[in-house]
């Protein structure tokens, strides 16, 4: 991990995404994403820690965790932007799984709105851009739902190759899911 404690970029771009890691004063905008589209109920079947913040001050305590989270290198959560309108739509996150390989695991979620423009595949190809050479990674996984047929869908338009499923594996509000396992290596990926 020595290798980067420091020398980070915070933010991220791409030609239509502003991805940066989370600042004070960005629980306003993520409040604001949840209460617009009908996201919060969108997002409750995978991603219920989001979707269960109520008020402002959750959403600024959420923020201001993943920030602390970024400066201990233990996570890497990033906001997205659509840099046309400034609104924020949605998040990546990143997770160090073995420091030795390196491996790490890719996350996001986006808002209604934003699905179906390609503003997730945009997000997710610079934050493997981000993994791969600042990061220093070795291998990306993903790991999803088996009932997330977009996240699915994404993974495998970025290269990622499915390596496992375990089927049925969790229960949650009373309904079983399995979760299916994406990798991609550094000698796979291809930035665009």
């Amino acid at each position: 991990m020595s290798g980067i404690v420091s020398g980070l970029p915070e933010k991220l771009e791409s030609q239509r995404l502003l991805i940066r890691r989370y600042s004070e004063g960005d629980g306003i905008a993520l409040f604001a994403f949840l209460e617009r589209n009908n996201n919060r109920e969108f997002l409750f079947p995978n991603v219920e820690e989001v979707a269960i913040i109520k008020t402002i001050e959750e959403a600024e305590t959420k923020v201001q965790k993943h920030a602390a989270e970024w400066d201990s290198r233990k996570r890497f959560v990033l906001g997205i932007w659509d840099k046309k309108t400034n609104i924020y739509i949605g998040e990546i996150w990143i997770e160090p799984k073995i420091w030795g390989v390196p491996s790490f695991e890719l996350g996001w979620f986006l808002g209604q709105g934003y699905l179906g423009k390609g503003f997730a595949t945009e997000a997710a190809q610079r934050s493997l851009e981000f993994l791969f050479h600042d990061l220093g990674a070795h291998k990306v996984i993903v790991i999803t739902r088996d009932t997330n047929h977009p996240s699915i869908k994404l993974a495998e338009r970025l290269g990622f190759k499915k390596e496992g499923h375990l089927r049925e594996a969790r229960i949650e509000h009373g309904t079983r899911y399995g979760l299916v396992y994406y990798g991609l290596l550094k000698t796979e990926f291809t930035s665009s």
